[in-house]
C-alpha cells in the first residue's frame, strides 16, 4: 500500500489547480458560495480566516487591495503555507532543509501563532 506522504506531492498541485480554478470562475460575493465559515455561522463573529474566500478570488483577479482589504492576514498566510508546502513535499535531495528548519523552528510557529490568534481578537474588536 502507498503511503500518503509519497501520494499527497503529485495530488497537491491539481487540487491547487482545481481550486485556483473554482475561486477564479466564481464569485463568493455573488453566489450562494456552499463553503461558509462554520465559526461565523455559531457565533456572528469573524475567525482569523473569514473572507479569504473574497480574498483569493479578487487577487486572482488582480485586485491586490481589495484581497488586503478582505483578509489582512492573508498577506502573511499565503506565503507561510507555500514556504510550508515546498519545505514539506517538494524537499527533494534536502535541496529545502534550511528553509524547512526556519518554518517549522519553535519561534516561527510562536510567532505565527501569536500573530493568528493576535488577528482574530483585533479584527473582532475593531470589526475588520
Amino acid at each position: 500500500m502507498v503511503s500518503t506522504d509519497k501520494i499527497v506531492p503529485y495530488v497537491f498541485p491539481f487540487a491547487l489547480v482545481g481550486v485556483v480554478i473554482l475561486y477564479y470562475l466564481v464569485n463568493p460575493l455573488q453566489t450562494n458560495f456552499p463553503i461558509q465559515c462554520p465559526w461565523r455561522l455559531l457565533t456572528g463573529t469573524q475567525c482569523p480566516a473569514c473572507g479569504f474566500q473574497r480574498a483569493l478570488y479578487s487577487l486572482l483577479h488582480g485586485n491586490f487591495l481589495d484581497a488586503l482589504n478582505y483578509n489582512y492576514f492573508f498577506i502573511l498566510s499565503i506565503p507561510y503555507a507555500f514556504l510550508a508546502i515546498v519545505a514539506t513535499w517538494y524537499n527533494y535531495h534536502h535541496v529545502f532543509d534550511g528553509l524547512r528548519t526556519f518554518v517549522y523552528h519553535r519561534r516561527t510557529l510562536q510567532t505565527y501563532i501569536v500573530l493568528y490568534f493576535g488577528w482574530w481578537i483585533i479584527r473582532n474588536l475593531y470589526n475588520i
